[in-house]
């Protein structure tokens, strides 16, 4: 079974070199194409340096994007499987043989992904893709406004995390990140590309899935397939992320119009701080419990979803110290509270960091 690993570089030789040896080193039968949009001959050069000669590296002349990037590379290869990564990223050791196997048991699975950390560690895990929709974009402003609201969406995500980080066999899902992603060939559309070329960068995945749900295929996140995924909070990125995000919902808002206009009218409205408890400081000498099994989630959302989370088990959680920076001085959000628990309120506590 064929596999074509594709990689996107931006002014990031070092990572995406680190990035390709993971590759090589779990499965050194991959092919693998690096496209670079850096536009930059001194990164070109220190790329193609940098990378084994068995590495194929395609120079555009112009920032594609990561979409019509990806789309060049995939144009490049026949494998029957593809595996998106991005240059920030490592697979851990077995994780590219246990996607294609998990693919391989069922031709209905377009496309997988494995369980992805945050740091080397393997301390925090990074949570399930959310699949946006006209609805829950909604829902997500109304509850920014609403505590009653606040409270039950943010306890139906935390339920589903705690499903997601908690599997311990391929579990299905939504959506999936195009960070860290296989994908079958035959799944796309034979007259379409993998991405919609409009997506410069962000949502263009998002759009992928819905596009392959429409085809009846499905997804699945296989957790003995490991990967890292060193993702941080980038502000300068929230303008592209904005724009991708017009674009998204003007392509399928046709049939769901008005829930954007309900989306829109909420945005005129204050929003509510704070919204689940009453957020403390983090003591930097951490935080005592009681013995048993507890979980720590980290967010720059008062909504705690999306959050990166940790499980521990015993009875003290320390400062969060090695994936704070991740989060670059942005608002940051922690809950602290048993893993499985039947009354959030009552048996969470809520923190503040990154805060004065």
């Amino acid at each position: 079974m064929s596999c074509t690993a594709i990689l996107v570089n931006y002014f990031s030789a070092a990572d995406t070199a680190g990035a390709v040896k993971s590759l090589l080193d779990d499965d050194s039968s991959l092919t693998v194409v690096v496209v670079d949009n850096s536009c930059s001959r001194v990164e070109s050069d220190a790329l193609v340096a940098a990378l084994p000669s068995t590495v194929r590296v395609l120079i555009s002349s112009e920032n594609l994007g990561f979409g019509r990037a990806c789309n060049w590379a995939v144009d490049k290869s026949d494998s029957e499987f593809i595996f998106l990564l991005n240059p920030d990223a490592r697979v851990l050791p077995g994780c590219i043989a246990r996607l294609i196997g998990q693919l391989k048991l069922s031709n209905g699975l377009g496309a997988v992904a494995p369980m992805q950390y945050l740091d080397d560690a393997c301390h925090w895990m990074l949570p399930p893709s959310w699949f946006p929709t006209e609805i829950r974009a909604w829902a997500g402003e109304i509850a920014l406004r609403d505590r009653d609201v606040a409270r039950k969406l943010s306890r139906a995500s935390r339920k589903e995390a705690v499903r997601y980080w908690t599997s311990v066999s391929p579990i299905s899902q939504r959506a999936l990140s195009g960070g860290m992603l296989m994908i079958r060939r035959s799944a796309i559309e034979a007259s379409s590309p993998l991405f919609d070329p409009r997506f410069f960068m962000y949502f263009e995945d998002s759009d992928l899935c819905r596009r392959l749900k429409r085809r009846g295929c499905t997804f699945a996140m296989v957790p003995s397939a490991k990967g890292v995924h060193r993702w941080r909070n980038q502000s300068h990125k929230d303008q592209m992320m904005a724009k991708s995000a017009v674009l998204y919902f003007d392509k399928y808002t046709s049939a769901n119009a008005r829930w954007h206009k309900k989306t829109a009218e909420l945005l005129k409205e204050e929003m509510l701080t704070p919204l689940l408890g009453n957020y403390i400081a983090f003591p930097t000498d951490g935080i005592d419990l009681s013995p048993g099994k507890w979980l720590c989630e980290l967010s720059p959302s008062p909504l705690m979803s999306p959050a990166i989370g940790s499980i521990i088990d015993g009875s003290h959680f320390g400062f969060p110290a090695e994936v704070i920076g991740n989060f670059e001085g942005a608002p940051l959000f922690a809950r602290i509270g048993p893993l499985t628990c039947s009354s959030e309120e009552d048996n969470c506590r809520y923190f503040k960091l990154n805060r004065s």
